[in-house]
């Protein structure tokens, strides 16, 4: 059986993730700083901007065959009032993590000639984001360019490296972020071809394919999930 570690699965499009895996024959192993009720794979509580923890994390776990990075934070307010300690920390989970935790998994990975990385970014990442979420942006577009490298470095062993890059998704986070601004909601929903949100079920059908064989030949891809919000 696969054995697959997807970060910051407790809610949203990590707990979509996880349970897509699990339903597709993975052992999933769930890691998240919050209190993961009633989950249906093995829970881990970790805080992935302490990088210590990541690493113990991984060597306790020993065989990690699909690594998903989708812990993120987001600081929603203007770039005057985002405090340095704020700044460093979405750096911390949002790009050190993801970078520091491939690192620990890839060893393995490169020794049995196989594995996936799939890095959870954002479509803000593309476009600068919103005007209060500039941190979050800045993070997440770094993530791609630390995908394309690790795409890169490990692709020799049989490992690939991908990311998705979810729109306006359904999830706690970006309708905590909605309510505060009923007026962005309506506006992201307008330019939408869609003309709704996705859900995070959507974002996960998709990781679930680039962890599979079918994905081997994809690799150092920054893959949108949108709805044609942002057409790149």
């Amino acid at each position: 059986m696969m054995r697959a570690l997807v970060t910051g699965s407790a809610q949203g499009i990590g707990r979509a993730i996880a349970d897509t895996l699990v339903g597709r024959g993975y052992g999933v192993v769930g890691a998240d700083i919050q209190v993961q009720e009633s989950a249906g794979f093995e829970v881990l509580e970790l805080d992935v901007s302490d990088t210590g923890a990541c690493r113990r994390a991984v060597a306790q776990l020993g065989r990690v065959d699909v690594l998903v990075n989708n812990a993120g934070v987001l600081v929603e307010r203007p770039p005057e009032s985002i405090s340095d300690e704020e700044f460093d920390l979405t750096m911390a989970v949002n790009l050190r993590a993801p970078f520091v935790l491939s690192v620990a998994v890839s060893e393995g990975m490169k020794e049995r000639r196989w594995g996936r990385i799939i890095n959870i970014s954002s479509v803000g990442a593309r476009t600068g984001g919103i005007s209060q979420s500039s941190a979050y942006a800045a993070s997440k577009a770094g993530l791609l360019a630390l995908t394309k490298n690790f795409a890169r470095n490990l692709g020799p062993f049989g490992v690939t490296t991908n990311a998705v890059l979810p729109g306006a998704i359904a999830t706690p986070m970006a309708l905590k972020q909605f309510k505060n601004d009923r007026a962005l909601e309506r506006q992201v929903v307008a330019a939408n071809p869609t003309g709704r949100l996705g859900s995070p079920e959507e974002v996960a059908s998709l990781v679930a394919f680039l962890a599979s064989d079918e994905a081997a030949y994809l690799n150092g891809t920054c893959i949108d999930v949108n709805g044609g919000w942002v057409m790149t």
